[in-house]
């Protein structure tokens, strides 16, 4: 005896439009931005501050400012710990070149260059930085505003191997806060127009 199931109410998963109803992309308005972008300068700035926030990461040893903020709570900052350190500093500078220029083009533009220029001058890294899954947990981290950069310092501890460890937490989140204020600031004093 065959059993049949009524699936007419069920939804094929990743369906997100209705029949006939696409996202539209304008080329021309795609030519216009970028052709203003250029001649104001912006796409300039973009790829100067992509290209300057490297500086933020590329370093082979952490400042000493990071290792006394890390001995205040009590981390020992390892080649682990170093490397988990400059992925977060990464993803905080894609998220802040994502969410705070004045258009997607130019964020696109902006951490491309930063890429290019991190590939560049830190080949090894660069490459580590492609095989870890750490920015998919982080992105998933800020979809939630509320209570962002402690879920970002979470997921800091677990990529650490210290799930759940408060002072890996706090470590983690304070990082993020910290990153976030100064490519803020980066972007600002670059003056897009």
């Amino acid at each position: 005896m065959s059993v049949h199931f009524d699936d007419t109410d069920m939804k094929i998963v990743g369906e997100q439009h209705p029949l006939g109803h696409y996202d539209h992309f304008d080329a021309l308005d795609f030519i216009r931005e970028t052709k203003q972008q250029r001649f104001n300068g912006n796409t300039a700035k973009a790829k100067a501050l992509g290209s300057n926030i490297v500086s933020a990461f590329s370093y082979k040893a952490a400042p000493e400012e990071l290792y006394n903020m890390a001995n205040e709570m009590g981390i020992e900052i390892d080649a682990q710990i170093l490397l988990q350190i400059k992925i977060l500093s990464v993803f905080s500078a894609e998220y802040c070149l994502n969410n705070f220029l004045p258009s997607p083009m130019l964020s696109t533009v902006a951490v491309g260059e930063l890429y290019d220029v991190l590939m560049e001058i830190s080949a090894d890294f660069y490459e580590e930085l492609s095989r870890s899954t750490a920015f998919s947990l982080y992105y998933m981290c800020v979809k939630d505003s509320n209570s962002c950069s402690r879920k970002v310092g979470e997921q800091f501890a677990m990529l650490c191997g210290k799930k759940g460890e408060e002072n890996f937490i706090q470590f983690g989140t304070k990082q993020h806060e910290l990153n976030t204020e100064v490519y803020k600031k980066a972007i600002q004093g670059f003056a897009f127009v």
